[in-house]
């Protein structure tokens, strides 16, 4: 296997830029740390990479990515973001991106390359992939937003098959949505990359292992998104993700590898615990916590 590449490693990095890119990450990374607001991370993450050229925007990532690998929990933290917001690529050019994308393939940045896909595979959706409708409720999207704020069950059972993330994230908070509905909504085939996006990112249901299940074994999670969660995957869950319809190789890949880790000598693999933190707390111990108990309570029926 190749080993990681370092900033040191990318040719095309003139002596004198090293230091200014190291400064300029540096800053990106103290500013998110102080920024607790979602969408306000969002947005410094944006804005931070937004005006990058593409060899610039290839280096800041590989040295970001270095940084990770090295244990830095900000370098982490901004990570998280691009994976939990892979939309941050969608709106720069596509020219730009697609540059970056070449760039980094060529020169063996594979991490690096898979952040871009979803920007470039988005592009071009079919009329299925781009509908933002819903099948079951014929309305205007703002009507449809207002009714996911009621407590009227049965339009409820109908909008969680919306398409629509601004829908889905209104219908997250509604009190009178269950475990159930979110797991549905997660599973929901087809649907909207963005409306999987929603779900990971709210703070009370992604901390659910049924609902990180169904969003990682969904072929329409975005890419980032599906390899962050497949490691929090129990055995049983990792096996079935290798036998679903339309998940990526690079996931059956990805599950495969981490089924090869857990094997004992003894044979007996005991519970595996992961840190991963797709809710937008920042206590890790809280959620080590919580996944340490996979092997308990997990609502998988094991």
């Amino acid at each position: 296997m190749q080993p990681p590449l370092r900033l040191d490693d990318l040719t095309w990095v003139r002596p004198d830029w090293r230091d200014a890119l190291l400064d300029s990450l540096l800053r990106l990374e103290r500013l998110l740390d102080g920024v607790q607001e979602r969408a306000f991370r969002r947005t410094v993450v944006r804005d931070a990479l937004q005006s990058l050229s593409a060899e610039a925007l290839v280096a800041t990532l590989v040295l970001l990515v270095d940084r990770a690998r090295q244990g830095n929990g900000r370098a982490r933290a901004v990570l998280q973001e691009l994976a939990l917001e892979p939309t941050v690529y969608e709106q720069m050019p596509y020219a730009r991106v697609k540059a970056a994308y070449a760039l980094a393939q060529a020169h063996g940045c594979d991490d690096v390359a898979r952040m871009f896909i979803s920007a470039l595979d988005d592009r071009n959706p079919t009329a299925d992939q781009a509908f933002t409708g819903n099948d079951h409720m014929d309305a205007p999207a703002g009507v449809r937003r207002s009714a996911a704020r009621s407590t009227d069950r049965f339009k409820l059972d109908r909008l969680v098959h919306d398409r629509d993330h601004r829908v889905i994230a209104i219908l997250l908070d509604n009190p009178r949505i269950t475990e159930r509905d979110v797991v549905k909504i997660s599973a929901m085939r087809p649907t909207r990359p963005e409306v999987l996006t929603t779900v990971a990112r709210h703070r009370r249901w992604s901390s659910r292992y049924r609902v990180r299940k169904a969003i990682a074994l969904n072929p329409s999670t975005p890419a980032p998104i599906a390899r962050r969660l497949v490691p929090t995957l129990l055995r049983q869950d990792l096996e079935s993700l290798m036998d679903t319809g339309g998940v990526s190789a690079e996931l059956r890949q990805h599950a495969r590898a981490l089924l090869a880790e857990r094997e004992e000598p003894a044979g007996r693999a005991g519970p595996y615990r992961a840190t991963v933190d797709l809710s937008g707390e920042d206590d890790p111990d809280e959620l080590e916590a919580l996944l340490a108990q996979l092997g308990g309570d997990t609502g998988t029926g094991a």
